[in-house]
């Protein structure tokens, strides 16, 4: 295929370009006046050259001396940060990393404004933000075909795996700009990618790979030439690094556009979802609560936790999960499809043999329980307090704030879960009903996953 007619849309026009040329020597210009504390720098993909058309988002670094403490920077950077956007005329929030950041926006523009040390050896960084510059350092002298990039980060974006933020867990546009710097062009990465399994070690130098597979446990491991002791591909989960080879396996087989610019998927019919369901011989129960008020980088990694947790707690009580997942938009869904939903009243508990030196403690144990032999070992049955999965989970769901945080359940799921709505069988089904549409997209996905990369 052209790769050509694929870089005319993504690849910003000349008009584009002047718009951030404008911006960026405000933004510089006003930094400077406000300031000769500090170096102003661009970073990010947009000094990289890197950058998307339409995207106008661009990266600005503080630097301040490394004499100052880390309460100096935050507070003179913040305060420097603030005034630059209210001069801009635009508006602004304050994000958190590492550090606080502020986040503005400025008519179509939107810019990170970053307090960072100027360091001047990456060995001697105090922050990992005090890294960026020297990455963009590195891009610059290394890069030789950066609408190469632009083609391999619109690929990933179309394949919903480019991001290293906790919702995606998949590769970043630095990480994208070194497989370009590493394979020399899109179609040499993506053949190279097409081939990778777990554990793959890409590094800059002569590192020791195997050494290198012990100490980083990651699905792909790519040496920061910034910095020896990182893995720029840490962020990077299983399922979205096996979603990128897949991508390229099947781009490599048939190269067509729609791997830039895949269509919306539909959302499945409340009928489909059905059909799906019966088909399957599963029972699903949805758990619905509202949202937390948390940014994402919160909610993620919460929500994660939350669904292992829940899982792991109802398996733990004789039912089996077949799969579980969890959807977060206006609201928050965990879905269990569930193999084994109803158990008997009683369950059989196989103790030691007869002959152990353990027997005498689990008949210890088991003191008030009919014991009996089954062979040459102990059995006990146990009564179950719950025989079906609705009636454990609103038990499990309704105690105290306090049990729940005891119970692994996460700090911000904790005081709402007592409020959620519990959907199973027919239940789930009119759940499903007053979810958006995206939550059917949601299950369509779920449905379809396919990441067989052989």
């Amino acid at each position: 295929m052209n790769l050509k007619s694929v870089l005319k849309i993504i690849k910003p026009s000349k008009k584009e370009e002047r718009e951030m040329d404008n911006f960026i020597e405000k933004l510089i210009e006003t930094s400077g006046k406000l300031s000769k504390d500090m170096k102003p720098i661009i970073c990010g993909s947009v000094e990289k050259d890197t950058w998307l058309a339409k995207k106008y988002e661009l990266d600005l670094f503080l630097l301040f001396s490394p004499n100052i403490t880390k309460k100096q920077l935050e507070e003179k950077g913040l305060k420097l940060a603030k005034d630059i956007i209210k001069i801009l005329k635009g508006r602004y929030q304050i994000a958190f990393a590492e550090h606080p950041y502020l986040r503005g926006w400025v008519g179509k523009f939107q810019v990170d404004i970053v307090p960072c040390y100027k360091i001047k050896h990456p060995e001697n960084i105090k922050s990992a933000v005090d890294r960026t510059p020297h990455h963009v350092r590195f891009v610059k002298k290394n890069l030789k075909k950066p609408d190469e990039v632009r083609l391999l980060k619109h690929f990933c974006i179309a394949n919903k795996c480019y991001g290293a933020d906790v919702k995606t867990l998949g590769f970043s546009g630095y990480l994208c700009e070194l497989l370009i710097i590493k394979y020399g062009s899109f179609m040499d990465c993506v053949k190279n990618v097409s081939k990778w399994r777990a554990g793959h070690v890409i590094t800059f130098g002569n590192e020791d790979k195997e050494r290198l597979t012990k100490k980083f446990k990651t699905p792909l491991i790519v040496i920061d030439p910034v910095d020896k002791n990182r893995n720029v591909a840490a962020a990077v989960s299983v399922e979205k690094f096996y979603t990128f080879v897949k991508a390229c396996k099947d781009f490599i087989e048939n190269p067509k556009k729609e791997f830039f610019f895949k269509k919306p998927l539909k959302p499945y019919s409340i009928a489909e979802i059905s059909k799906k369901i019966k088909k399957r011989g599963t029972r699903w129960y949805l758990i619905a609560f509202k949202r937390p008020k948390v940014i994402e980088d919160i909610l993620y990694p919460q929500m994660k936790r939350f669904c292992k947790i829940v899982g792991k707690t109802v398996m733990q009580n004789g039912f089996e999960v077949l799969r579980n997942d969890f959807y977060c938009n206006k609201k928050c869904v965990l879905i269990l499809e569930m193999k084994e939903w109803q158990i008997p009243k009683v369950s059989k508990n196989i103790g030691p043999d007869v002959f152990s030196k353990h027997a005498e403690e689990f008949l210890k144990h088991y003191k008030k329980e009919k014991v009996f032999i089954e062979g040459e070992k102990w059995v006990v049955e146990l009564e179950k307090e719950f025989t079906e999965v609705s009636q454990f989970l609103k038990n499990l769901f309704k105690k105290p704030k306090n049990e729940l945080l005891e119970g692994g359940i996460p700090s911000k799921i904790a005081p709402l879960i007592k409020n959620c709505k519990i959907g199973d069988g027919d239940g789930a089904i009119e759940l499903m009903k007053k979810l958006p549409k995206e939550f059917r997209i949601f299950l369509r996905e779920y449905f379809e996953k396919d990441l067989n990369v052989v």
